[in-house]
C-alpha cells in the first residue's frame, strides 16, 4: 500500500483537489502528522515524523504509537488520552517519546477524530510539534536554579551546625534528584591521597542493603558518616584520577569494563562522574550512578557550571571547618597549658608533701612485723599516696611538664613488675591475671608512661566492676595490616606490641565509647577526674601508636594498645627498668650531705639514706650545708640537694662546692618536673636528678648510681 492509496482510503470523502492539498502540505511541513485507524494502527506518518522519530513510514505503518513510548508518561495519561477521544473530543497535551536510536524527545500534540457519514469514528490524525529544545533549555535553567538554591540552603546548614557531611548530602539529594539517579555519592580528596566520603545515598532498598552491609552502616548514616577509603583505579574515582568528567553509559563500554566500586559494590549500568576542581587543583568529585536513561550533553553541560560554584563551596566549607579545628585545638591546648601552669604551680607542695606522706609509709610497712594491724592500715595510706601521684604525673602530662626519658623497654618485664602495686590498687574483690606472649618485643617509650597506660586501664577495669570481676592483662606481637587501618581509622600499618587490657564489667555503650578519650569526661557520679584514659589516649599517640577499644553493654570491656615495636642493635643496651617494688639493696655506706629546705622531706631523705647504711648530714639551706663543707671537706662524697631554696639555688651552691672538690658527686631533688638548669664545668649527662615525690628505692637507686659513677638515670625509670 502506497502514501496516495492509504490517503485516499482515509479521505475519499474529500475531493480530489482537496486532497492533493492536504497531502503538499503534509509533506512538506514541519509539523509532525500522523493518521491511525479507529484502532489506533498507523496508516500514515509525514517526514517530518521521521525526522523527529527516526522511524520511516515503512517501519511506522501497521503499528500502534505505543512503540515511541518511553516508559516515562504515566498508564492514568492514556486512560486519559484515549477517553477523551473517545469521547469525540479533540485532546491537546505533550509526549515525551523514544526515538528509534534510544534518546528522547518532546512534543506537543493535537489529536482529533475523524467521522463517517453515519457519525462514527473511522480514524484519528495527530498534528505534533517538535518542542525537545524548548524543554530542554527550559529544564536546564529550572535544574541549574535548583543546583544553585542547593547550595544556598546547603552553606546554612553548614552556618547552622558546621556539618560538612550534612552540607553534602543535602546538594547530593538535588544533583540526584535532577538527574533521576537512584544512587550518588561525594567525595573529598585528602593531602595524603585519600579520599574521604562525605555523602553517599540511594534511593534503592536494596542498593543500601548492600552499602550498609558492606561497610556494616547503618542506611540512616550514609548521608552524615565521613569515613577514608583508599584512592584507587576505579570507576567512582576515575573522575579524580582523570581530572575530568567521565561519563559511561553502558555498562559493557570496554574502556571501564574491568573497573569496579569497591567502596559499596553496587551494580553500576550507567555512571557520571564530576570532579570538584579549585583552580586547577582537584579537591573531590559528584558521582551520579543508574539513571535509567543514561546521561546526556546536556547534564554534562549543567554540571560543567554547577561543579566550580560547588567546589567553591566545598572549599569554604572545608576552610571553616580546618579554623574551626585549628580554633579548638587552641582553646585546648590553652585550657591544658592552664592546667599545667596549675599542675606545675602546685607540684612542688604537692610533691613535697607526697614524697614524705610515701617515704615514711613506706619506712614504717618496713619496721613494722606482717602480723601487726596497722600494716594494713599504712599500707592504705600508702596506696592513696600513690594514686595521688599518679594524679599529680597526669596534670603535668597534660600541661606538657613531665621529664620524658624515652628508652627501650621490655614489656613484659614492666607488666610483671607492676604486678604487686596493681594488686594493692585493684582490691581484693577483683583477681588481676595475666598473658604475656614469650617473644613480645621492646617499645621505644619512657618507663614513666608506660606505667601509666597500664596503671590508669587497670584502673578504670577496676571502676567498671563495682561488684568484683576479674581483670586480664595480655601482651603479643601484632602486626597492622592495611585491613586493620582501612577499619579503624588512625591506625598506621606496621609493627607493634599489643598491650590489653579487659575487664569482665558493665561493659559501654556506642555514646559513651565515643566519648570516652575526652579530657574531664566521666561515667562516675561522685569520683572520677576525666584524666586517666584521656592520658592514655595521649601518651599512645604521643608514642605514635593506636588504641582500640572493644565494649558490649553488659560483655565487659576490653582496651588495646598498640605501640610500635623496636628491634635493638645491641640488645644487651635495653633498660633493665626496676621497678619500685623490687627488692634490693644499694646501700654501700659513705658520707652524705642533704641540703633541703623542707624538714619533712629532709628528715624522710635522711632516714631512708641511714636505713640504707650511709652517714647522713642534714642541712636546712645553703649557707649552713657550705659551713658543713668547709667543716668536713673531702669527707664528704656526695651533696644531695634540693634545687630551689631561699637565698642561693641548690645548682649556685654546687658550683661553689666543685670548684674546691672538682670529685664530688652531686644529686639534684626537686618538685618541678619541667625544670632546667646547667652547671658551668659539668656534662649534662653527668647531672643527675631524682624527681619528687620518690620513694626510698628509687632514692637508694640514684644515690648508688651517682657513686658508682653509672650512667646518668632519673627517677622515672622505675616508674
Amino acid at each position: 500500500m502506497n502514501s496516495d492509496t492509504s490517503i485516499n482510503d482515509v479521505v475519499g470523502q474529500f475531493a480530489e483537489t482537496e486532497l492533493r492539498k492536504f497531502y503538499r502540505a503534509a509533506e512538506i511541513g514541519s509539523a509532525q502528522v500522523i493518521i491511525t485507524d479507529c484502532k489506533g494502527i498507523i496508516e500514515y506518518v509525514n517526514p517530518a515524523f521521521t525526522r523527529a522519530s527516526g522511524y520511516s513510514y515503512a517501519e511506522a505503518a501497521g503499528k500502534s504509537p505505543a512503540f515511541l513510548k518511553s516508559g516515562r508518561m504515566s498508564a492514568a495519561f492514556y486512560e486519559r488520552l484515549w477517553d477523551t477521544l473517545l469521547a469525540g473530543a479533540e485532546w491537546s497535551g505533550e509526549f515525551f517519546n523514544r526515538r528509534k536510536d534510544g534518546t528522547f524527545y518532546h512534543e506537543r500534540a493535537v489529536i482529533s477524530s475523524i467521522k463517517g457519514n453515519d457519525g462514527e469514528i473511522t480514524h484519528f490524525i495527530k498534528v505534533a510539534d517538535d518542542i525537545t529544545l524548548i524543554r530542554l533549555n527550559e529544564e536546564h535553567h529550572q535544574r541549574q536554579i535548583k543546583l544553585i538554591e542547593s547550595i544556598n540552603i546547603a552553606n546554612l546548614h553548614f552556618i547552622e551546625n558546621g556539618s560538612l557531611s550534612k552540607m553534602a548530602g543535602i546538594i547530593l539529594e538535588t544533583c540526584m534528584a535532577s538527574t533521576s539517579s537512584p544512587f550518588g555519592i561525594i567525595m573529598e580528596l585528602l593531602p595524603n591521597g585519600n579520599a574521604v566520603v562525605l555523602a553517599l545515598l540511594t534511593t534503592s532498598v536494596e542498593s543500601a542493603q548492600d552499602l550498609s552491609g558492606y561497610h556494616d552502616i547503618q542506611y540512616e548514616i550514609l548521608r552524615h558518616g565521613s569515613y577514608e577509603v583508599p584512592l584507587h583505579t576505579s570507576l567512582f574515582m576515575a573522575p579524580i584520577i582523570e581530572k575530568k568528567t567521565i561519563i559511561v553509559n553502558r555498562a559493557e563500554d570496554n574502556q571501564w569494563k574491568s573497573c569496579t566500586c569497591r567502596l559499596c559494590s553496587p551494580t553500576v549500568s550507567s555512571f557520571a562522574g564530576f570532579p570538584l576542581k579549585v583552580g586547577s587543583s582537584v579537591i573531590g568529585m559528584i558521582g551520579l550512578a543508574n539513571c535509567e536513561f543514561g546521561y546526556s550533553d546536556n547534564d554534562i553541560a549543567d554540571f560543567d557550571i554547577f561543579t566550580h560554584p560547588c567546589s567553591l563551596a566545598f572549599s569554604s566549607a572545608r576552610a571553616e571547618t580546618i579554623r574551626k579545628a585549628t580554633q579548638e585545638q587552641l582553646k585546648q591546648s590553652q585550657k591544658m597549658e592552664a592546667i599545667g601552669q596549675l599542675a606545675g604551680g602546685i607540684a612542688h607542695d604537692f610533691n613535697n608533701l607526697l614524697t614524705v606522706i610515701n617515704g615514711f609509709s613506706t619506712l614504717a610497712i618496713q619496721k613494722i612485723g606482717d602480723d601487726s594491724p596497722a600494716k594494713k592500715d599504712l599500707e592504705q595510706v600508702l596506696n592513696a599516696g600513690e594514686r595521688a601521684t599518679t594524679l599529680i604525673r597526669q596534670l603535668l602530662g597534660f600541661g606538657r611538664r613531665q621529664v620524658l626519658d624515652p628508652k627501650p623497654v621490655r614489656v613484659n618485664t614492666f607488666i610483671s613488675g607492676l604486678h604487686k602495686i596493681l594488686s594493692r590498687l585493684i582490691g581484693e574483690n577483683i583477681i588481676l591475671t595475666t598473658n604475656l606472649a614469650t617473644d613480645v618485643g621492646h617499645v621505644m617509650a619512657d618507663p614513666s608512661q608506660i606505667e601509666q597506660i597500664i596503671m590508669n586501664l587497670v584502673i578504670n577495669a577496676r571502676d567498671a566492676m563495682e561488684r568484683g570481676g576479674t581483670i586480664m592483662v595480655e601482651t603479643a606481637n601484632a602486626d597492622l595490616d592495611s585491613n586493620f587501618v582501612f577499619h579503624n581509622r588512625g591506625a598506621k600499618e606496621g609493627s607493634y606490641v599489643m598491650i590489653s587490657v579487659r575487664d569482665s564489667g558493665m561493659g559501654m555503650s556506642e555514646e559513651v565509647i565515643s566519648r570516652i578519650f575526652e579530657p574531664f569526661f566521666t561515667t562516675k557520679k561522685d569520683s572520677g577526674t576525666g584524666l586517666g584514659l584521656a592520658t592514655v589516649y595521649g601518651i599512645v599517640k604521643q608514642s605514635n601508636g593506636y588504641i582500640q577499644v572493644l565494649s558490649e553493654l553488659g560483655l565487659g570491656s576490653e582496651f588495646r594498645v598498640y605501640l610500635p615495636r623496636v628491634i635493638l642493635e645491641h640488645p644487651e643496651s635495653e633498660s633493665d627498668t626496676v621497678c619500685r617494688d623490687t627488692v634490693e639493696s644499694f646501700g654501700t655506706g659513705g658520707l652524705i650531705l642533704v641540703v633541703e629546705d623542707e624538714q619533712t622531706v629532709l628528715d624522710f631523705t635522711a632516714a631512708a639514706l641511714r636505713s640504707n647504711g650511709y652517714d647522713v648530714l642534714t642541712s636546712n639551706g645553703p649557707v649552713e650545708a657550705l659551713r658543713y663543707f668547709d667543716q668536713y671537706g673531702n669527707k664528704i662524697e656526695m651533696i644531695l640537694s634540693d634545687v630551689m631554696m631561699p637565698d642561693i639555688s641548690g645548682p649556685e651552691m654546687a658550683k661553689i662546692m666543685l670548684e674546691r672538690n672538682p670529685d664530688l658527686k652531686i644529686v639534684f631533688m626537686t618538685g618541678y618536673a619541667d625544670v632546667k638548669f646547667s652547671i658551668t664545668g659539668i656534662k649534662e649527662e653527668s647531672l643527675y636528678v631524682i624527681v619528687k615525690p620518690f620513694g626510698t628505692h628509687e632514692l637508694s637507686k640514684m644515690v648508688h648510681d651517682c657513686l658508682r659513677g653509672k650512667n646518668k638515670s632519673t627517677v622515672e625509670q622505675c616508674r
